[in-house]
Order: C-alpha cells, then structure tokens, then sequence
C-alpha cells in the first residue's frame, strides 16, 4: 500500500501546531503534600489493617481465642434446688414488700 506525498505530507503538517504539555500550577506541591501525607504512621498502620488478609486473620485470632476460652472454663451450673429456693425466696420477699407498701398509704 503506497501513499502519496500528499497525505505524508498532511500527516507530518498535522504535528506542526503541537506545543509541549504544561502541568497546572503548584502540581509539584500538591504531588508532595500527598507523599508527606501518606507517610503518615497513622495512615500506613490503617492501610495495613484495613487489607483483607490481615483483617480476616484478626477475627479469626479473636475467634480462636474466644474459642480456647469457652472451651478452658470452669464454669458449673448451679444445682436446680438452689435457684428454686432462690427465686421463691425472692418471690415472698416482694410480695411482703408490696403488703407494707400497701399498709403504709391509706
């Protein structure tokens, strides 16, 4: 496929008008501003943990642990006489309350 020295020629005169590009006014210090801002320790500490695989291995630490400690406790249900005795005891106790109550206001 041959071209012709006339479209060489508009394609060479159609970079005649290019000027170089210019950057907008304070670019350099905005592009620094944001560097110095992002070493920040705050901010890498936050984009660290904010990573999936790091928040993911967190809950999975806090789960394990929570595990391990349901699992390695000593706790012991009460005997059933006990919370009976309990809560008829509790029972009487607010039932005499709300007969003095009653006695006091005429």
């Amino acid at each position: 496929m041959k071209r012709s020295n006339l479209e060489i020629d508009e394609i060479l005169n159609s970079l005649d008008g290019i000027g170089r590009a210019e950057a907008r006014p304070y670019m350099h210090t905005r592009i620094m501003a944001r560097i110095r801002e992002e070493n920040n320790f705050w901010t890498k500490a936050v984009g660290f943990i904010a990573r999936p695989a790091v928040a993911i291995g967190c809950v999975l630490v806090v789960l394990a642990a929570n595990a391990y400690t349901v699992m390695n406790s000593d706790y012991s249900e009460p005997e059933v006489s006990s919370i009976t005795s309990t809560v008829v005891s509790d029972g009487l106790q607010n039932e005499n309350y709300i007969l003095a109550v009653n006695d006091v206001n005429p």
